[in-house]
């Protein structure tokens, strides 16, 4: 009975399509604009008809159903101020301005070597294929990508790094069936275990396809696919906010509406009446300015700022009262912001970066969670993605004989961004009781700042040696560092 009723559905609004579009072609190409981008939604999980239970209710995304969420996303990321800084908000907070990556090998000056190396070509110059970008700023713009997106892709070059986004990976039209592997939103994946064995890239074209004289093959060992998968089966990744499209557009609407009554109820409305039968008022008078009309054939006026109206013959004026918006308005709407914010993961504090009226013990709560998360989304996708480019790097380096090579040329470390302290002095105070109490190590309070104990150690011995050189150290100071270890005495950690 449901599937008729959508057909007879489906008939009617295309009847009104037609009918429309001979009226007011305008009208109907924004009509059928506006239903393409959201049908979208009827066509993926989000909401998929739950009369039949029957199914596992987890289809992969087709090439079109993806395609339509990530527009949607991308577009919502442009003009909705909401979604533009949630995702913002967990770029500045996972990424940071900056992610080290420090070289672990046992000779010390090959791994000063390499870190400089890395920051001459990868820092402090472009490193991607278009010349624009340095490394921090490309990673930025990935993660952002990859979460608003679903997913994104680093090619490896012979020297130089490209990004491609998700719309341009995608199945070439008129790609013929393979015998060994099957193609799905442009991942091949072997027909025998799953395993991906390419990805197709090129130029994108509608419906999630790729077009079918521009594009290339591309192997594993050359692209780090970085995706928001579901299931162990998915082969491409979905935007993150797909389960909060329809939150996202009735939270909107609903504070578009506040703000339009907020702004009525801030005006003087009036409206015209007549006071006698149709036929019996004196005839229209001829103004300068003659009324306008509306679409729907009714006569408007327009009254300006401290303007007195005079009315014809029969006519009354009378003030029209807009209720002002509900004084819960703003719990509410925070209320319906929490949902939204839900799949990143964000507390409420966080989301609209409103710390008024927040406690030391409600920031560190709120800070603690994000925390958590963000470390998830460093650990999982950040490091791994770091990880490989220095591999691509270090490869680079011994080949055109700028480092020697060692067994273990490859041993790095990435120190991604951490975060300050909510209050510093408390924080501190807490570190200093956890020491004592012997319930944490010096390397974890420092691992929480982005650095390494080692490095810190280091960096102590050399500034108490730079003093005694210039003969700053007081009476009765000692060189060595507060611990009693020398920087040889340091273990490799604790």
């Amino acid at each position: 009975m449901r599937t008729m009723l959508s057909k007879w559905q489906q008939k009617i609004s295309d009847g009104v399509d037609r009918l429309t579009l001979a009226v007011s072609p305008r009208r109907a190409y924004l009509r059928r604009a506006y239903r393409f981008a959201y049908d979208a939604l009827d066509n993926s999980r989000t909401r998929k008809p739950r009369g039949n239970l029957s199914g596992s209710g987890d289809a992969h995304l087709t090439e079109s159903a993806l395609s339509r969420l990530r527009e949607i996303c991308r577009d919502m990321g442009r003009n909705n101020p909401i979604v533009k800084g949630l995702l913002a908000t967990e770029t500045k907070g996972v990424v940071g301005s900056e992610t080290k990556v420090e070289a672990r090998t046992k000779d010390e000056r090959w791994n000063e070597r390499a870190e400089r190396l890395w920051r001459a070509e990868m820092v402090d110059q472009p490193c991607d294929v278009t010349g624009r970008f340095n490394f921090h700023m490309l990673l930025k713009l990935a993660y952002q990508s990859y979460r608003r997106d679903g997913d994104d892709f680093i090619v490896f070059g012979p020297d130089m790094l490209w990004l491609v986004e998700g719309q341009q990976c995608g199945t070439p039209h008129g790609l013929p069936a393979a015998q060994h592997y099957e193609v799905v939103n442009g991942v091949a994946t072997a027909k025998s275990d799953g395993h991906v064995v390419g990805y197709y890239i090129g130029k994108a074209d509608r419906w999630g396809f790729i077009q079918g004289d521009a594009y290339g093959w591309l192997t594993p060992d050359r692209v780090h696919h970085v995706f928001n998968p579901d299931r162990v089966s998915y082969t491409r990744g979905e935007p993150i906010l797909t389960s909060a499209i329809d939150w996202i557009d009735k939270l909107y609407g609903y504070a578009n509406a506040a703000l339009v009554a907020a702004k009525v109820n801030a005006l003087f409305v009036m409206a015209l009446t007549k006071r006698f039968p149709e036929g019996t008022l004196p005839s229209i008078r001829q103004t300068a300015n003659p009324p306008s009309f509306s679409e729907e054939g009714f006569k408007q006026e327009k009254l300006g700022a401290g303007l007195i109206y005079e009315c014809a013959p029969g006519e009354d004026a009378k003030a029209i009262a807009a209720q002002h918006p509900s004084a819960e308005f703003e719990s509410f709407f925070l209320r319906c912001l929490m949902v939204v914010a839900r799949p990143l993961c964000l507390p409420l504090m966080l989301a609209t970066l409103d710390y008024s009226g927040a406690t030391f013990m409600n920031a560190r709560i709120a800070y603690q969670e994000a925390w958590d998360q963000w470390k998830d989304e460093q650990n999982l996708v950040v490091k791994p993605l770091v990880s490989r480019i220095w591999r691509w790097k270090v490869q680079q380096w011994l080949a055109r004989g700028e480092l020697a090579p060692r067994e273990d040329a490859f041993e790095h470390e990435v120190v991604c961004k951490r975060w300050p302290y909510v209050d510093p002095y408390k924080e501190a105070m807490a570190d200093k009781v956890d020491l004592e109490n012997g319930t944490n190590t010096r390397t974890a309070i420092v691992a929480r700042t982005g650095r390494d104990y080692r490095d810190v150690v280091r960096e102590q011995v050399r500034e108490r040696k730079t003093e005694e050189q210039e003969g700053l150290l007081l009476p009765g100071e000692s060189e060595e560092p507060d611990d009693g270890k020398e920087a040889s005495d340091v273990p490799e950690s604790e």
